[in-house]
């Protein structure tokens, strides 16, 4: 709970801080507070039992969009160290999350762009990516590198169940399956657009009344056209764009981008307020009741699907304790296996196996095995580890080249004399470089960091005395 708790609010700061790039102190905090009460958003937290990661990139997506619009408003260092520290973050939370929001930032930074300044805040910007990518090296150089033995990135995880083309909006007219419960996300899906339509408010003050030049009118310049390109994409509509931009393919799930759509919703959301009240709309019957009946109709389905009994049961303590220490013997998702891996190898269980030979296992860690075979004719020895490229193997201090047999375990082929064995797992050399690249990043931002806490901090002391 500590933990969700903690992604809320972070996600609540990220809305208050974009928001306050344009809006009062306090409509930015109404703006938060909407964004926790979205029904998309509760739906991460509540309904989505595999989206915690989701839900802790979006908090995190929040906070980039902050940054991005700080640097384009004002000229301030922190806010690119800002930005770099929080996509680092995103990349190394969410995959899927992290492509639609690089697109999102990419048309967002678009809306942002002004005649009289725009190349140095572009510049920041791709400063602070090209940063966020260089702390992230550590994960996505080995990743890339070695995508193509993997399962995942076969048609099959990409087509049928897995394919963008079967999870458009509405759920209930593409999803075959699980139908029972797709509809409740499709409501959610549409209650939260519905708060983006909130901008009907601002158009009709336009209307009668003359705008003057202020920062909140820019929410829908900016920000609205973000929030209805979302709700675009995850339509039936944008098929060309998915189809066109293949990177896209692999989000596999178009209702993902409904994660932009709750947070540009609270953010237009609370700019409304600003034109409602301003407008004086609240004194007619009809805008107080339709108000009413609206926030009536979200409060009710927040109480109903989000806070049912059985959209959350917590486990026990005792469950959830040998729950986590049953996890490292089970089998994991198949999708994450290399592609000559098969699930027959699982069928023998023994770790060591060798033709009449005696065999001692001294240590079995996650990435170092150790046995002794006694001697005897040369043959090959299976050990019970699915074969990657980066295993590597030593008998009796030489190095050997490893097989796998028709299974995807490991063959090592050693001697007849007595072998001790040593299999060890190896991280490439472009990955340790990356590796290395990512510390050094690190560190260059936490000491930024300090630097810039420890100047504001005395320089807040300064105008205390100068008061």
């Amino acid at each position: 709970w500590l933990s969700f708790m903690f992604w809320m609010v972070l996600g609540c700061v990220g809305v208050y801080l974009w928001t306050k790039c344009w809006l009062s102190t306090k409509e930015s905090a109404l703006a938060a507070c909407f964004y926790a009460l979205i029904p998309s958003h509760l739906n991460q937290l509540y309904q989505l039992y595999n989206g915690y990661a989701e839900f802790a990139a979006t908090s995190l997506l929040t906070l980039c969009f902050a940054f991005v619009t700080r640097i384009f408003q004002r000229n301030k260092v922190s806010d690119l160290f800002g930005l770099s520290f929080c996509f680092a973050l995103l990349i190394l939370t969410h995959l899927p999350l992290t492509i639609i929001g690089s697109v999102c930032l990419f048309v967002y930074a678009l809306t942002l762009l002004r005649k009289n300044n725009f190349v140095q805040p572009l510049i920041k910007c791709a400063l602070a990516v090209g940063v966020s990518l260089s702390a992230s090296a550590f994960y996505w150089v080995g990743m890339i590198s070695e995508m193509s033995w993997l399962n995942h990135t076969s048609e099959r995880y990409f087509s049928g169940h897995f394919g963008f083309d079967e999870n458009f909006f509405p759920l209930y007219l593409h999803v075959n399956t699980r139908q029972e419960s797709v509809w409740t996300i499709d409501l959610a899906s549409l209650l939260t657009f519905l708060i983006l339509t909130s901008a009907v408010i601002y158009f009709l003050y336009k209307k009668h009344h003359k705008v003057e030049t202020s920062q909140p009118k820019n929410i829908y310049q900016t920000v609205l056209p973000l929030g209805l390109f979302a709700f675009f994409m995850t339509t039936p509509l944008s098929r060309p764009l998915w189809q066109f931009f293949t990177p896209l393919q692999k989000v596999q799930l178009p209702m993902r981008w409904t994660a932009i759509v709750a947070m540009c919703g609270a953010v237009v959301a609370a700019a409304s307020v600003h034109y409602l009240l301003k407008g004086n709309f609240l004194k007619k019957r009809a805008w107080s009741y339709g108000c009413l009946i609206f926030i009536s109709i979200i409060g009710f389905y927040n109480l109903i699907y989000n806070f049912h009994p059985t959209s959350f049961v917590p486990f026990s303590r005792e469950k959830f304790e040998n729950t986590l220490s049953e996890l490292p013997q089970q089998q994991s998702f198949v999708c994450w296996w290399a592609i000559w891996s098969k699930p027959d190898a699982l069928k023998i269980s023994e770790k060591i196996v060798v033709d009449n030979r005696q065999t001692q296992i001294i240590s079995w860690e996650d990435e170092q095995r150790v046995f002794e075979i006694s001697a005897g004719k040369p043959t090959t020895v299976r050990v019970a580890t699915f074969y990657y490229p980066l295993w590597q193997a030593t008998v009796n201090g030489k190095l050997v080249e490893i097989d796998k047999d028709e299974n995807g375990a490991i063959l090592i082929p050693i001697g007849s004399e007595e072998s001790r064995v040593e299999l060890f797992f190896q991280e490439s050399s472009v990955v340790k470089i990356a590796s290395v690249l990512s510390i050094f990043t690190w560190c260059f931002l936490v000491g930024v960091a300090i630097f810039i806490f420890i100047k504001s901090h005395f320089s807040l002391k300064s105008n205390l005395k100068t008061l």
